[in-house]
């Protein structure tokens, strides 16, 4: 007991000095149950999020974040059983800057704006953002819409796993503006094969293996939003082009816009999307749109979304949370899509 009580009062000591120097920590937390369309489970999560903060004598600020759960390093290979498939990894986080593994991210700012690497968006993401989130686990995360920095064009396009990624912002009066970039060489051969045996059937055969060969993978984007009493206007465009030896290049290229507004506790959002170049031939529909709804009264937030991929899947969901007070909310929500309906409710925690 002595000795868990002198790393205790270690721990807290080191955690004061650790503030003062521009480390913070913060967390979040949820437990509850969550129904997958077929039984009911319980469910739990901890996070810890390390947030680091300093600024230059000629007063730029720069800092980094980075959450427990990414902070390993992982190596990840081509399974040469199933080249088709996913890579199999054996623990990349922030130590590397890795972002497919979420591995953190890492920002100087000043005058001229912001720079951010790691774990960022597309500018077009950053412009034009999600539709509203409901559920305690999220549901899926089905009211994320689909854009090349994350996997989800109907399971085709998955070489958005960008190994290094950096984003550009500036702000002034309402509006800001985004670019952003992309760079990823890694052996994802086997993705690109299915995606041509997709998109130009006949060319390739699906069961095509190139063993050993790295694809280059490098996506550009901009993005841009205006803020107006209210209402929120954006715009983003990004593309991408992939390639390894032997087969021909692969370009995707996703043009979005969103508009939002909010007044009295209450917003709504609408989004479209339409997808280009060779990836507008390998997805069911070129076409992604979606709505959302908001609506904050007294202590209670509920929520509302409908979209539909370019897979053609449709999607529904509606939530709802109550706020407790000092960081806790009761939260809940259910989602249909493809036929099933999937549902959760419990506590949230945040720190």
């Amino acid at each position: 007991m002595k000795k868990l009580l002198l790393a205790s009062t270690a721990l807290v000591l080191s955690a004061g000095v650790a503030s003062a120097q521009g480390v913070s920590l913060s967390g979040d937390a949820r437990m509850g149950l969550i129904y997958d369309g077929t039984d009911v489970q319980m469910t739990s999560r901890a996070r810890v999020t390390f947030t680091l903060s300093g600024e230059t004598d000629t007063g730029l600020a720069f800092g980094a974040s980075f959450r427990a759960d990414n902070a390993a390093t992982r190596n990840c290979v081509l399974d040469p059983a199933d080249p088709l498939g996913d890579f199999d990894c054996t623990g990349t986080g922030a130590s590397n800057g890795n972002a497919r593994m979420t591995g953190g991210e890492v920002f100087i700012s000043g005058d001229f704006g912001k720079l951010t690497m790691g774990d960022v968006a597309s500018a077009a993401r950053a412009a034009a953002g999600d539709l509203y989130g409901v559920g305690l686990t999220g549901l899926g995360d089905l009211n994320e819409m689909a854009y090349l920095d994350r996997a989800g064009f109907g399971g085709l396009y998955t070489g958005q796993s960008y190994a290094t990624a950096a984003l550009y912002e500036y702000s002034i009066d309402g509006f800001s503006g985004y670019i952003g970039l992309g760079q990823n060489n890694t052996a994802r051969a086997g993705d690109l094969a299915a995606i041509y045996a997709v998109a130009f059937p006949g060319v390739l055969p699906l069961g095509i293996v190139f063993p050993g060969e790295v694809v280059r993978d490098n996506m550009y984007s901009v993005g841009a939003s205006y803020s107006f009493e209210g209402l929120t206007a954006a715009v983003g465009y990004e593309y991408s082009r992939a390639r390894a030896t032997g087969i021909p290049s692969f370009t995707a290229s996703h043009l979005v816009a969103s508009v939002e507004y909010e007044m009295d506790g209450i917003s709504a959002k609408a989004f479209a999307g339409r997808a280009g170049s060779d990836l507008a031939d390998a997805v069911a529909s070129r076409n992604q749109y979606g709505v959302s709804v908001q609506g904050s009264f007294d202590a209670t937030t509920v929520t509302a979304f409908a979209r539909r991929s370019f897979d053609r899947t449709r999607a529904a969901g509606i939530g709802a949370s109550y706020d407790l007070g000092g960081g806790a909310s009761i939260v809940g929500g259910a989602v249909r899509a493809a036929g099933n309906t999937t549902a959760d409710f419990g506590l949230s925690f945040s720190f």
